[in-house]
């Protein structure tokens, strides 16, 4: 249903008067048919009328309030941000930490940003972690010095970032000499921390994105930015657009008038839609049998394509992304802006090579059927790679994945532990149903396997 044109004609209008380069869905109007009755003085104010396609005319009132907004910026005196900030990076400031679906991050403001991972295998415990910002002493006054020269423009606005569909004000602070990174030409790792306001924040980690390889992107939430008015996020409140009917016309438009009966007729046939099914749903009999239809069980074809490598799974949210073909390879890759995909090979799947290589570690084989919780399978002979002058390879660790919040979920993660050397972890309840189905190296028989009606009824999601 086509929503009235003297809607769309209004929100132009004003877009159009009062110059704005685009819409921002932050603004809210709430318009009134008919407005309140309005006295002389706000008559006089600045106004459009808007014609509807029905002929109708219409004295629209403009709210002002950006002006007020904008008067209180300007009269800002105090500290910079951050000066605000500063007290965080005292050494007595806890942490703050994020935990991801693998890693863990550890935020120590003004200080130092660590990337880590606990795997523990009994008593023992290892440790793997990255170093990805440190901060340096020296720089607190040169970014002092450019905070103060940036408040004396108070024309610039701070850089915005939308954030649950909110654009927000936030101040950047760059933590680099990392440790190196290995994909990147061996440059340190670097993190940009952005800080917004909020009001009920604990300067905790909103979220943490990989930009680009061994770049990283850090949201902290934090109150003590909200002292500043030009990081308070803008008033989204309703604005009130009053519009009163003139030369004759209707108090509200009639298509307007026309949309909000249909509406209120489609909601009161939902509600009855809805009431029928539950009247049915009550009067099921308990003892009933369930159909064939309902007991009919999901098609096994998700698994086996999985096992044969025809449903490729994919992961990773920043720069680069990894793709991995069960039984055949993973491959990293980033698709740059023109489509264009750009590749490296981190390992193939030869028979023969993961044999020998469970022969060199028998510790990578299979427990018990009872006691068995995951498989490693190596994928080898992957591109070569510059520091090592070896081809790379991957351990692929496929792990069952209990009690999971859905049935077809899928968790992937992607390390490095060593130059050129990784591992592939993937988690899911599909792993639990061919765990038993490995041989003593911890291969499976695609051909051979018997699918019951536990595997008939799992799925796998592929888009993670």
């Amino acid at each position: 249903m086509k929503r009235p044109f003297v809607i769309f004609t209004l929100i132009w209008q004003i877009a159009v008067q009062n110059d704005i380069k685009g819409f921002d869905d932050t603004i809210i109007y709430n318009i009134n048919f008919p407005g309140e009755l309005l006295d002389a003085e706000e008559l006089i104010g600045e106004s459009i009328i808007v014609t509807s396609a029905h002929k109708e005319k219409y004295k629209c009132i403009l709210p002002t309030t950006a002006e007020e907004e904008a008067e209180l910026e300007e009269k800002y005196d105090g500290p910079t941000a951050l000066e605000i900030l500063s007290p965080l990076f005292s050494p007595n400031t806890p942490c703050s930490f994020r935990l991801e679906s693998y890693w863990t991050y550890q935020v120590c403001h003004g200080r130092k940003i660590r990337q880590y991972h606990e795997d523990r295998e009994g008593k023992s415990m290892k440790l793997q972690e990255y170093l990805i910002g440190k901060w340096d002493n020296n720089y607190y006054e040169t970014l002092l010095a450019r905070a103060k020269a940036e408040e004396q423009h108070k024309h610039i606005d701070p850089p915005v970032k939308k954030i649950d569909n909110v654009n927000l004000p936030y101040y950047e602070i760059i933590m680099d000499n990392g440790t190196q990174c290995s994909l990147n030409n061996n440059k340190p790792r670097m993190t940009k921390v952005l800080y917004v306001c909020y009001i009920h924040g604990k300067h905790e980690i909103y979220s943490v994105d990989e930009s680009q390889t061994c770049v990283y992107e850090i949201i902290i939430l934090s109150p003590l930015l909200c002292a500043h008015p030009r990081y308070k996020p803008k008033e989204s409140g309703e604005n009130q657009l009053n519009c009163v009917p003139i030369d004759g016309s209707y108090k509200m438009p009639y298509s307007l008038a026309k949309l909000n009966y249909d509406s209120a007729q489609l909601r009161r046939r939902s509600e009855l839609d809805r009431f029928k099914v539950e009247l049915i749903k009550l009067e099921k009999d308990k003892d009933e049998p369930v159909s064939n239809a309902e007991s009919k069980p999901l098609d096994p074809a998700p698994v086996e394509n999985f096992l044969r490598g025809k449903n490729c799974l994919h992961g990773g949210t920043g720069w680069w992304k990894f793709e991995f073909c069960y039984g055949k390879s993973v491959e990293q890759y980033h698709v740059e802006k023109d489509g264009k995909r750009v590749s490296i090979n981190l390992g193939v799947f030869h028979k023969q090579a993961h044999l020998d290589w469970i022969l060199e570690n028998p510790h990578k084989r299979p427990k018990p059927v009872a006691q068995r919780k995951q498989l490693s399978h190596l994928y080898s002979g992957g591109s070569i790679c510059k520091e090592t002058g070896k081809p790379r390879q991957t351990e692929v660790k496929l792990k069952c994945l209990q009690n999971p919040s859905s049935s077809n979920a899928v968790s992937l993660y992607l390390l490095e532990p060593k130059v050129c050397q990784y591992i592939l972890g993937v988690e899911s309840p599909l792993i639990c149903d061919i765990l038993s189905k490995a041989d003593e190296n911890g291969l499976v028989e695609v051909d051979s396997a018997d699918f019951t009606e536990t595997e008939k009824t799992a799925t796998i999601n592929v888009g993670y």
